[in-house]
């Protein structure tokens, strides 16, 4: 076989759905549309191939394509594409996607590499093959497994219409790891309360009621100590408003007035925390501020809504005058997903409409 280093100036791999796809313009190259194969050999010496999809571009480009999740990222050493008897080294392409395997159970090292925004060098798209590789590598027993399912979630719904697919794959992995997660862990505990509030999100917004029922039930009998961690505030207090949505959506209004009210009070022990005097980090946190007022203020109008402006007096909120029409505005409280960011699915308006009705039935 002849090695060659390139095919093109700058190969570059995109992605295209759950796939890499890397386009080439090789010259003499012996790549027919059924001739294409990637050599994968592992740290372990082991080795593999994967067929490859080969497609012509009307630009005269070859588009090679291959399942992310069959390369084994991880484990990858070398990737080499197979055409006949010329064989391309791609595994620079495929490398930067790879964590130090010495560095797993690092926090600081994976702060730095993939939850940190400031930090790491990963664009979204990165984000999410890397976390994606990692699902079934990095043990569920690491204190950051959720941190991983987190950031796969916002990177899901990034191109919910490309990635959809995956997500029953990602819920039944949270539903292990929810069973093992050591919540004495303070790095374990906020990953957990983070990564239930993202995927029920994404599961609302494609409509997966009952799966997101689950993961918000789930986490909430779970976190019984939510100041464990002051950077759980903001992420349970949506846990308690997502989980409003859900009863009101199943027509459950009591309950669902319960939790929202629950809900705003979460959203003012956080801000507490935050307007803490020994806070330094404050005037990095007013968004932070103003998020807390976003969901306060939804969650309070809700709670009214599904009390018919009547609230418990037992709750010590006042039932005030509410406006004749419910309003809340989704596209501000899901602001950093980009699903959510045009036009709120079809979920969110639905249980806005069933709680205006519950509210207007004398």
């Amino acid at each position: 076989m002849t090695e060659i280093a390139s095919v093109t100036e700058q190969p570059v791999v995109k992605l295209r759905g759950l796939e890499f796809v890397l386009e080439l313009e090789p010259p003499g190259l012996p790549i027919t549309l059924d001739s294409c194969e990637l050599r994968i050999t592992c740290h372990d010496h082991s080795e593999f191939s994967i067929a490859c999809n080969v497609q012509a571009n009307l630009d005269g480009k070859l588009a090679v394509s291959f399942p992310i999740q069959n390369v084994g990222i991880p484990a990858l050493s070398t990737a080499k594409l197979i055409a006949g008897g010329t064989v391309l080294d791609i595994s620079k392409l495929l490398l930067r996607y790879q964590l130090n395997r010495n560095k797993l159970n690092d926090n600081v090292y994976l702060t730095n590499n993939l939850f940190n925004a400031s930090a790491r060098d990963y664009s979204s798209d990165d984000l999410f093959v890397v976390t994606y590789s990692y699902l079934k590598t990095l043990p569920q027993n690491n204190q950051n497994f959720g941190g991983l399912i987190t950031i796969l979630s916002y990177r899901i719904a990034d191109r919910l219409d490309e990635r959809a697919e995956l997500l029953d794959a990602v819920y039944a992995t949270y539903k292990q790891y929810r069973e093992t997660v050591q919540t004495h862990d303070a790095v374990a505990f906020r990953w957990l309360v983070s990564c239930s509030s993202t995927l029920a999100t994404v599961l609302l917004s494609v409509g997966s009621i009952a799966q997101a029922s689950n993961v918000v039930d789930g986490a909430l009998k779970m976190i019984v100590h939510p100041g464990f961690n002051p950077m759980v505030h903001q992420n349970f207090t949506l846990l308690l408003f997502q989980g409003g949505l859900i009863k009101a959506w199943n027509g459950r209004f009591d309950e669902a007035a319960s939790l929202f009210i629950s809900a705003v009070n979460a959203g003012r022990y956080g801000m507490i925390d935050l307007l803490h005097p020994q806070n330094n980090w404050l005037l990095g946190q007013i968004s932070d501020c103003h998020k807390f007022l976003e969901i306060i203020e939804a969650a309070y109008s809700a709670a009214m809504a599904c009390s018919k402006d009547q609230l418990p007096p037992q709750s010590r909120f006042a039932s005030g005058k509410s406006a004749a029409k419910l309003k809340i505005n989704f596209k501000t409280l899901f602001e950093r997903f980009e699903c959510c960011k045009k036009n709120p699915p079809p979920f969110f308006e639905q249980v806005l409409q069933s709680m205006q009705n519950h509210k207007d039935q004398p």
